[in-house]
């Protein structure tokens, strides 16, 4: 997985929450700890602001960021695209004639990312992706990718690199979008799917 960027500005406010709660759990430990008259070695009392908070932070990248009722009031905007989406890929190769089977694996949390596109005769990694949240017809995933073929696959294609950019339609379960392959492909397609 990778670092992937965002428009949104939860990346600088929720860090300024954590770090607030996390003194709050800091200072309820000891108040805790001190009625019940138990003193903790001075290696172990200095650090509980930063270990709660990254125990905290650990926790929001993971799991936290994907609750609904974080994403209803509004502090975290990053689409959870996390899962498997089947469709299609059509190519100007064969000017879109052929609607390719395709699958696009997502795995992602809070701060990275990871993108898999298979068909049939090649498999493409993402190497660098972006997330923006305000872009006003839907989410939009953007990414550039390194494309391998198959064993099998037609001896005109080689290993490229190449970008896609996607957009999450109103129904939140449709990716749509085009992808272009680098000078020496020089290709462009169609890119649709469904989460599963």
């Amino acid at each position: 997985m990778h670092p992937y960027t965002t428009d949104s500005s939860e990346r600088r406010f929720v860090p300024l929450y954590i770090a607030g709660v996390s003194v709050l759990a800091a200072w309820i430990l000891n108040r805790v700890l001190g009625a019940m008259q138990f003193t903790l070695p001075w290696w172990i009392d200095a650090p509980s602001v930063i270990g709660f908070y990254g125990l905290l932070y650990a926790t929001f990248n993971k799991y936290l960021w994907r609750w609904w009722i974080l994403r209803t009031i509004g502090v975290v905007k990053v689409p959870d695209l996390n899962g498997t989406w089947k469709g299609y890929v059509a190519s100007s190769f064969d000017e879109h004639a052929t609607k390719y089977d395709a699958t696009f694996r997502l795995f992602q949390n809070w701060t990275l990312i990871s993108i898999i596109l298979e068909t049939n005769y090649s498999k493409s990694s993402s190497l660098i992706a972006a997330i923006l949240t305000e872009n006003p017809g839907g989410a939009m995933l953007s990414y550039e990718y390194l494309n391998e073929p198959v064993p099998n696959a037609k001896h005109t294609m080689h290993t490229h690199r190449g970008t896609a950019r996607l957009t999450m339609q109103s129904n939140g379960k449709t990716l749509e979008g085009e992808y272009y392959t680098g000078r020496d492909r020089q290709n462009f397609g169609i890119l649709m799917f469904e989460g599963t």
